[in-house]
């Protein structure tokens, strides 16, 4: 039995720091004492370094992070996160429940501990299909699967406030039911909680956040790399309202996890809005164990895992070192990732001559920073600003969507991307028609991955695993996000400018998205003619 002493120790039931001992034995907390209180095999002096349970992170597409999940476990450990919750609906759009079955495999050897949402809403909706359909029979061979905590973020809310049956036999099949309902508020809020759905991760204000709070919802405060909501959303967080709220990173690259964390980045952007460090790291740790029933941690107590972190001195919230299981964590070998042949590319790239808009006003999309959302405006054409954007089916090579955007700043040059989401088709903007069609080009020829064409010369970071992640190790991974992001300077555009590009075909958040069938209104839920 080990002993870890004299520790100043965090209690997300008081909410307090309690100077404690206490021993670990294969891998659970046996008990917990004051100081010197406890006895056994070997003793570790912790010297009134602080110690807080493993961090949880409530909703995230590892798929996001460009790795694969024994990959993404291996660097999230390093940043205090023994516990991931994650929602494999972008693999499962590009290839079902194979695709699910493959993240699943994977995660049995990542060093966090990760479970499984399993996605509602393959496609995300009927009309925007990518390389699969996942249906309610599909999802039930999932009901009883050890590793699957429940049903994964609901974003058809038509589906669900007009009672359509495939989404209904969905909601019955799982009690735990995570929510999407960006803006839904009032008589259609209350109908679509009433469905048993949650959680709400698409909260963009304090407002939005307490009427879904207050009607029962569980709150996750995002902050990923293109939604940023922590801070907008941590005044709802109180001391009564903190046992009904978490963190969610939802998007991150891997280059962006290695450098600026992952849910101990969420805790230190809600420290720096305001919120008590007390409060933070009950969002992190016994919210969200309680909120998925994980009743074996996200505490220190009796019985639980031996998931813990021990701090770095000083005010700003720092892991200095991660213990999983009881055991400090240190580098393993990247494991073999799980044999899969992944639907191959079939494109047909337009021709310059068929990226040509028409005359007048046309509908542009403008990004918002930090946020997903997009506004819808009116435009010229040849507004200064202004980037041609194109969604090109990448399934079975039937067409393309073309518009105009605000926002990404692509002076010159142009980036393409297979991460798209939800379908994963191949997205691009940028400067030049010619440019344009060649980073699309790039990415097609690479089976998928993210390229950017800047001064004549072309940079391309291979996604090999459903054009979506690569089995190399992340400090790898993150070398070649160097170079990308190198070329992409020279293109103008903001570091982020892939993950706001992917969220362009996102079209369960509103207002304006494109998919290759061209311009899509979130508000009215149709296609929509890209001339005013």
């Amino acid at each position: 039995m080990r002993i870890f002493d004299n520790a100043l120790l965090y209690n997300p039931v008081s909410g307090t720091w309690i100077p404690s001992s206490f021993s670990v034995d294969k891998g659970k907390i046996k008990a917990v004492g004051k100081p010197g209180s406890l006895s056994g095999d070997l003793v570790t002096d912790l010297s009134g370094a602080r110690v807080v349970p493993g961090l949880i992170d409530a909703h995230v597409h590892i798929e996001s992070s460009l790795l694969t999940p024994a990959e993404f476990g291996r660097l999230v450990l390093t940043h205090g996160v023994t516990t991931v919750v994650a929602d494999p609906h972008e693999i499962a759009n590009v290839a079902g429940c194979a695709g699910i079955d493959f993240m699943i495999a994977d995660a049995v050897h990542s060093p966090a501990d990760i479970f499984f949402m399993v996605p509602s809403c393959v496609p995300a909706t009927p009309a925007d299909v990518g390389g699969a359909v996942v249906s309610a029979e599909d999802l039930a061979r999932y009901q009883n699967h050890p590793r699957v905590l429940g049903l994964g973020e609901m974003m058809n809310v038509p589906g669900v406030l007009f009672g359509d049956a495939e989404v209904a036999a969905k909601l019955a099949l799982f009690r735990r039911i995570d929510g999407h309902a960006p803006g839904l508020s009032g008589e259609s809020l209350c109908e679509y909680v009433s469905r048993g759905i949650a959680s709400d991760h698409e909260c963009t204000t304090a407002e939005e956040a307490e009427e879904k709070l207050l009607l029962g919802q569980y709150i996750f405060l995002r902050e990923g790399d293109a939604a940023k909501n922590v801070e907008a959303l941590s005044s709802v967080v109180t001391p009564q309202t903190a046992s009904r709220c978490c963190f969610a990173t939802d998007d991150r690259h891997v280059d962006s996890i290695a450098r600026e964390g992952s849910i101990d980045n969420c805790i230190r952007k809600a420290c720096a809005a305001g919120m008590p460090l007390e409060l933070a790291l009950r969002l992190a740790t016994l919210s969200a164990a309680e909120y998925y029933s994980l009743h074996d941690r996200g505490i220190i107590a009796p019985g639980r895992a031996a998931d813990f972190c021990i701090l770095e001195e000083g005010e700003d919230f720092r892991v200095a070192r991660v213990y999983k299981n009881g055991l400090s964590v240190r580098r393993k070998e990247t494991p073999e990732t799980p044999e899969m042949s992944f639907p191959p590319f079939v494109c047909r790239i337009p021709s310059a001559e068929e990226l040509r808009l028409p005359d007048g006003k046309l509908k542009v999309i403008e990004t918002i920073p930090g946020e997903i959302i997009t506004e819808c405006r009116e435009m010229d054409a040849d507004t200064p600003g202004l980037q041609k954007i194109l969604c090109i089916d990448r399934y079975r090579g039937e067409g393309f969507g073309l518009g105009l955007i605000k926002g990404l700043n692509i002076e010159r040059g142009a980036l393409a991307t297979s991460v798209s989401h939800d379908a994963h088709n191949i997205i691009a903007a940028g400067a030049t028609d010619a440019e344009i069609l060649e980073a699309v080009k790039a990415v097609a020829d690479a089976g998928g991955g993210m390229a950017v064409v800047a001064d004549g010369k072309t940079t391309v970071l291979p996604l090999p695993a459903g054009g979506l992640m690569t089995q190399k190790p992340y400090e790898e991974v993150c070398s070649e996000m160097e170079v990308l992001h190198a070329a992409l300077a020279n293109t103008g555009a903001d570091e982020k400018a892939f993950m706001s590009l992917s969220f362009m075909a996102l079209t369960v958040v509103p207002h304006l998205k494109i998919t290759p069938r061209g311009l899509f209104d979130g508000d009215a839920f149709c296609d929509v003619d890209i001339r005013c």
